[in-house]
């Protein structure tokens, strides 16, 4: 954490009105996925795609990661120097209870092709799984358990479950989620290697482009995706 604080003088930084703001490109590019992900919500909301389970818990995945990175974007970026890396956690949370519902809707959606044992293991595994994430990124205070948390979320429970529907079912969806599960690695070989412009754009800006078309694509994904109407929610619910 010292080292981090350290660092605080090397970060880009404007004052707005007497306020000084860290990392603006940062910020903007936070809000920017952030508006994505409300648009998103907004659109299934209307159109009534958030009826089932399945489609709720999509909903709210776009509800929940377009807050966490508004408020991780302030708290976590633009005043770090106020807040701290204790400021990073709400952000944090909120990220990783948005990839956990994403989860939750790849796993409903999966269920009826499979036995229900296994369907209920995993839907065990996804709060045991949130659980210990969360307490490890608090207790060390590093990034990377939220990284991890995301890769095994987004990259295996999310784009396995959906192919495994996908093998099943031939559900147009899938395509789509192919293509956010490409942007989404992009964003995290960006940031793992750091590759940015310079000090204004750096890897978490150019990352953060990545996670937006990522964010579209989840969102056309969400478009067409077909839930299973022999089985009620209720019944696959736990």
């Amino acid at each position: 954490m010292d080292e981090v604080i350290k660092e605080l003088t090397n970060m880009p930084s404007v004052k707005w009105f007497g306020i000084t703001i860290l990392e603006p490109s940062t910020v903007l590019t936070n809000l920017m996925i952030a508006i994505a992900c409300f648009y998103a919500y907004r659109n299934l909301k209307k159109k009534k795609l958030n009826v089932t389970k399945t489609q709720r818990y999509i909903s709210y995945f776009f509800l929940f990661m377009g807050f966490a990175t508004i408020i991780g974007g302030v708290l976590g970026h633009a005043f770090l120097y106020v807040t701290g890396l204790y400021g990073k956690i709400p952000g944090w949370y909120i990220s990783m209870t948005g990839v956990a519902l994403f989860e939750r809707a790849a796993i409903t959606h999966g269920r009826p092709y499979m036995n229900r044992k296994v369907g209920q293991y995993f839907s065990i595994l996804n709060y045991l799984e949130i659980i210990t994430f969360m307490t490890l990124s608090l207790v060390n205070l590093n990034f990377i358990y939220v990284e991890a948390h995301a890769f095994y979320g987004l990259f295996i429970v999310v784009f396995c479950f959906e192919f495994f529907v996908y093998l099943k079912s031939k559900d147009p969806s899938f395509r789509y989620l192919l293509i956010a599960t490409g942007f989404g690695i992009l964003a995290a070989l960006f940031h793992a290697f750091r590759l940015g412009i310079n000090k204004w754009f750096n890897y978490n800006d150019v990352s953060h482009l990545a996670m937006t078309a990522a964010i579209l694509f989840y969102y056309h994904a969400a478009l067409r995706i077909k839930v299973y109407q022999n089985h009620s929610d209720r019944e696959l619910a736990i």
